[in-house]
């Protein structure tokens, strides 16, 4: 695992190394182990190395037989061996043992198409000194995440937007369109950013800069066509054995490694498939809460697993005290990001590399086996239009506003509020109304006039509503998992978990977004992964070999923190201070009125504005920082 950086003057400028270095300097906690250099004229490299694969000869950037074509990388290719068999026996010859070289000579024999041979998770730069091209490349699924700037004939690129504006030719200008969009999902979806002039390589996409001429193209397209030809018997016989395919892929390691373990099911199938490939115990570690918080705590599924598979186990507790640690997590995203599972990855995170080097992730299997409530919820509304209007209305709209919301902020009471207020409504406007935290008539409030006019205010319903009328999906479903894997998975979960587990100096893997593993998750008809009451249908047959039923049959608690009561209780001077008249004034573009409401319903108990507040608090102190930087 690595960071990367570069940049490439189109009108034959020399690069100076100095912007090189900065940018690289500014991400070393991506790759402390080693750094790496190439700048030669109008392009430069740069690079940073978690030292994973061939640790001893890895050194970036590497280079082709003669030199001409350079590379640097961030990710694991799992399928490096394969390919460079494939490539000896086509006369290749290669210097390391590291999977970053296989890029080189794939590139050479394939030349831009040889992505598309990739099983991995990855984000590079290639240049072609012959040629004079410029590649830049990113994974199909987004967990490795690439920023690039293209001003007056300069492309730069960057694994982190820091890197990018440590250049003193980029302008910090925010983009309306991002702070509007960011309070509708809780971060920015790609491929815009926080700033005008710098985008996100969306993921399955390649870069290519030639002659002056630049082009961006996909090379990978998710598709949700399911085969109606297949037995459940054969399905679930074919997802076992890919799925102990795609985690024993991603136990290529030469430093020691663990895993995530929640007591979920996706977390804990995966520590039973590593267990069962690994002569040594499996180093687990799990979070938990105390106290009126204990209702999301997990730590007791966790150790059924822990004990059923001799892991060497290890917990961590999370309190409310976090005033220490916001201000690096606000920092280390870069731009606006308010999901508050930020705070139990970072403790996580930061308990396992105190142990290993790499840890595998249950994250993706809720994305592509159907595990969110929201599913269910989803589908249950497709009755509940079915009703008569009169009693669509006494059950949905009346009862959404008289229900109380829970004192100590559990999540169940908001659910069926959120489900009645918006089930008669049409399936992207509902879906919509499941996921946002700010509605498009809330955003119209809290955002001042002028401001929410530049800023695309239909925008994002209408990225929901595109994916929506797609031909890529052919169930109400499997819209869903789409619409999770296009925006939700890259923009939120992937994002978090790279940059947490990043400042931590930790390598995080995801086998269930192992892309064979994913494409055949999609030829798997709706019916088998969810039904009217059971999320995960097919994993739980499944998985029902390797893990008991305590665990296949359990409700689903989700990777979180209480942050309802921690609002109104043990962060509530954070609250009052961070979204106080005095603090809000250097915030011209919030309807100050509108924030200090929400603030007095929440502490008061009048409802329940959770995801609202920490969205403002996360807003409020980054534009803090950026202002001070």
């Amino acid at each position: 695992m690595c960071g990367i950086v570069g940049m490439l003057d189109i009108k034959g400028r020399s690069v100076d190394p100095s912007w090189i270095d900065a940018m690289n300097d500014s991400i070393i906690y991506r790759g402390p182990d080693d750094s790496g250099t190439y700048v030669q004229g109008s392009i430069g490299l740069g690079m940073r190395r978690l030292s994973i694969i061939d640790v001893a000869g890895g050194h970036q950037p590497v280079y082709s037989e003669d030199e001409s074509v350079c590379v640097v990388f961030n990710g694991e290719i799992y399928n490096h061996l394969e390919l460079r068999r494939d490539l000896e026996r086509s006369g290749h010859r290669f210097y390391t043992n590291s999977d970053s070289e296989t890029l080189v000579h794939l590139y050479e024999q394939y030349g831009v198409d040889g992505v598309e041979k990739l099983r991995g998770m990855f984000a590079y730069a290639l240049w072609d000194e012959r040629a004079e091209q410029l590649l830049l490349a990113r994974d199909r699924i987004g967990i490795k995440p690439l920023y690039y700037t293209f001003i007056d004939g300069r492309l730069a690129f960057a694994s982190e937007l820091k890197a990018l504006i440590r250049l003193p030719w980029l302008q910090r200008k925010i983009n309306p369109a991002a702070i509007e969009r960011y309070l509708a999902f809780l971060y920015v979806p790609g491929p815009e950013t926080i700033y005008q002039d710098v985008l996100e390589l969306p993921p399955a996409h390649v870069l290519v800069q030639k002659g002056g001429r630049t082009s961006i193209r996909r090379y990978w397209t998710l598709r949700y066509h399911s085969r109606t030809d297949v037995h459940i018997d054969e399905w679930t016989e074919r997802v076992f054995h890919q799925f102990r395919d795609s985690v024993r892929s991603h136990l290529i390691s030469e430093v020691p490694l663990g895993a995530f373990l929640s007591g979920g099911i996706d977390s804990s199938a995966i520590v039973a498939a590593m267990a069962l490939e690994s002569p040594r115990p499996v180093a687990t570690f799990s979070i938990g809460h105390e106290g009126k918080g204990a209702f999301q705590d997990e730590r007791q599924y966790a150790r059924i697993v822990a004990e059923r598979y001799r892991t060497d186990h290890h917990e961590f507790v999370v309190s409310a005290d976090i005033l220490g640690i916001l201000p690096t997590l606000v920092a280390c995203f870069d731009q606006p990001f308010a999901d508050s599972s930020a705070i139990p990855n970072y403790y996580i995170t930061k308990l396992t590399r105190q142990h290993v080097t790499v840890a595998l992730s249950g994250l993706g299997g809720d994305e592509i086996g159907g595990g969110y409530e929201r599913y269910l919820g989803m589908q249950w509304a497709e009755y509940f239009r079915k009703l008569p209007s009169v009693a669509r209305g006494l059950f949905g709209e009346y009862w959404a506003h008289q229900l109380p919301d829970s004192p100590v902020g559990h999540p169940g009471m908001s659910r069926i509020k959120r489900f009645l207020a918006s089930a008669a409504n049409p399936k992207a406007e509902r879906y919509a109304a499941f996921i946002m935290a700010h509605s498009i008539s809330e955003r119209a409030r809290i955002l001042a006039p002028d401001f929410h006019a530049s800023a695309k205010p239909e925008s994002s319903n209408e990225m929901i509503d595109a994916i929506f009328t797609s031909p890529d999906a052919d169930s109400l479903l499997h819209y869903l998992l789409l619409c999770d894997m296009q925006l939700y998975l890259p923009g939120d979960l992937l994002m978090l978990t790279d940059r947490i587990s990043m400042l931590h100096s930790l390598e995080v893997r995801v086998p269930f977004l192992d892309h064979p593993f994913i494409e055949l998750m999609a030829q798997i008809p709706a019916r088998h992964k969810l039904t009217l009451w059971s999320k995960k249908a097919l994993f739980k047959r499944a998985f029902r070999g390797l893990l008991p039923s305590s665990i296949l049959d359990r409700k689903k608690l989700g990777f979180s923190v209480p942050m309802a009561l921690w609002l109104r209780a043990d962060l509530k001077s954070l609250l009052c201070d961070v979204l106080s008249k005095d603090s809000l004034k250097s915030v011209e573009y919030l309807e100050h009125a509108e924030v200090l409401k929400l603030v007095s319903e929440h502490v008061s108990g009048t409802a329940n504005h959770e995801s609202k507040l920490w969205a403002l608090i996360n807003l409020v102190l980054w534009e803090q920082q950026r202002r001070k930087v």
